[in-house]
């Protein structure tokens, strides 16, 4: 397994990056906005980016970043090199490991709603990366 950074596609990459924050803002500002603002006790989508702290930002893109050259390298370990190969590692990776691993949590919380709208974005971000990273040869 060859860990090296040196051979990925750095544009792919940062396109990735760009394109998982896209997708994490689309999903919760514009469609499920309010539902998950209120999950976390807010009126509305305004008061709770209000109550954010500015930190967590950057935990997000760290994350993206993270998730991103993870999905490269295991791409590149695995030779996908068609999009069939891009939405099958995505499949793989979102419920072998974001739901398997995440969905417990919420489940001893009874926190569903959360549970499907976080899952939702990052079964899409998984899926927009991987096609990105996949693709883009």
């Amino acid at each position: 397994m060859d860990f090296s950074f040196a051979d990925l596609n750095w544009g792919a990459v940062v396109a990735s990056i760009i394109a998982g924050q896209i997708i994490s803002t689309v999903w919760f500002v514009v469609l499920f906005g309010d539902p998950w603002a209120r999950e976390y006790g807010a009126a509305d989508k305004k008061q709770h980016t209000a109550e954010i702290p500015g930190y967590t930002y950057g935990v997000q893109v760290l994350c993206t970043v993270v998730l991103t050259l993870s999905l490269a390298l295991f791409q590149r370990w695995i030779g996908v090199d068609s999009v069939g190969d891009a939405i099958g590692s995505a499949l793989f990776v979102i419920v072998g490991f974001a739901v398997a691993t995440g969905l417990p949590g919420q489940a001893f919380l009874k926190r569903w709603r959360v549970a499907g709208i976080a899952y939702g974005s990052q079964a899409a971000m998984i899926l927009g990366i991987s096609l990105i990273l996949g693709l883009w040869r």
